[in-house]
């Protein structure tokens, strides 16, 4: 058995006791399906979804435990597997049509094998950051439509948890009007591609200190919310999750749709607005679709935990691994 593949297992089998920005983390092995008599510890019936969350079998932390695990420490590797052994989602951007399908017809064999339900990010709208070289390939309209088509070919009949295009709509404020009504559009599409494939979408709205409730719900209804499953909250960021509930309640009770949290590293409350591999931080809510809060559909760590956010704060490039700022996550836990 590939190198790859034991360590998957050996996480999956860890999973029996365990609860269940950003690069692109690809995952390059095989399938790995749970051990006989896997059991997952979230024991509602996954509510709207009617599965557990499956692992990202090649995600950061894992990565890291492959390429220097035989060099941590006792300590570093258990620390690093907190992160590793729970499902995050895997980000899709910068690929080309053919090689989007790819990848994520293999992200979702992967969950598949596990009997569980891949998370993906759709991160590749053209002009994201408003002219700002964001390290992925540029895209038109037309050839962004085209990469939607391949990424939703890549689910074949197999659903996921799909967040469409984080930071994009609320982020819509450095357009022109005419480029942020583009933009809005395109978001749509995508929606209504993933939904007509089977799977959930969520749209990104940012989070709670970002945009009021009156401009969110209007550009989530620009954006094909009446379409979509509901929308995403705090991806990559550092928002309680009190705060982020009465924030998204706030919206529900205005686009009638659920929503998710990433908890990813909000398990400590923000002391400042900065968003760059920010200290005193911490691993926040465990993923899970057990959230007992109305319209909240799931807790997910959307953000990969011990990704760099960028080359600050002593980080590394955005997605690397950046192992002082993942120990620190672990330290400050409160996974509940």
């Amino acid at each position: 058995m590939p190198r790859r593949s034991r360590i998957a297992t050996r996480l999956l089998a860890g999973l029996t006791v365990a609860m269940t920005v950003a690069a692109a983390p690809i995952w390059t092995g095989t399938a790995s399906a749970a051990p006989s008599g896997y059991s997952w510890s979230d024991p509602r019936p996954y509510g709207r979804f009617g599965r557990p969350l499956a692992l990202d079998l090649h995600n950061t932390a894992v990565q890291q435990l492959e390429t220097a695990g035989p060099t941590l420490s006792a300590a570093t590797r258990s620390a690093v597997l907190q992160i590793a052994k729970r499902p995050s989602a895997n980000w899709i951007g910068g690929q080309s049509p053919a090689e989007a399908q790819d990848l994520v017809s293999r992200i979702v064999a992967s969950a598949t094998a596990q009997k569980g339900l891949a998370q993906l990010v759709m991160f590749n709208l053209p002009n994201r950051t408003c002219g700002r070289d964001d390290g992925f390939l540029p895209t038109t309209a037309t050839s962004y439509r085209a990469w939607v088509r391949g990424f939703v070919r890549g689910l074949a009949k197999q659903k996921a948890i799909v967040i469409v295009e984080p930071d994009a709509v609320a982020m819509a404020s450095c357009l022109p009007v005419k480029q942020q009504k583009e933009r809005f559009a395109l978001v749509k599409y995508a929606v209504d591609q993933v939904r007509a494939q089977g799977s959930w979408a969520y749209i990104d709205i940012g989070h709670s200190k970002w945009l009021d409730v009156k401009t969110a719900v209007a550009r989530l209804k620009a954006s094909g919310i009446s379409r979509a499953s509901g929308f995403s909250l705090n991806v990559s960021n550092f928002r309680p999750n009190s705060e982020l509930v009465k924030y998204g309640n706030a919206i529900t009770a205005r686009v009638h749709r659920n929503f998710v949290i990433d908890t990813s590293r909000n398990g400590k409350a923000p002391t400042n607005a900065q968003w760059c591999n920010p200290a005193n931080k911490g691993l926040g809510h465990a993923p899970t679709t057990r959230t007992n809060v109305k319209h909240l559909d799931a807790y997910l760590w959307i953000k990969n935990p011990g990704g760099s956010d960028g080359d600050c704060n002593g980080g590394p490039e955005p997605g690397h691994w950046y192992q002082q700022y993942a120990l620190m996550l672990v330290r400050n836990a409160r996974l509940r």
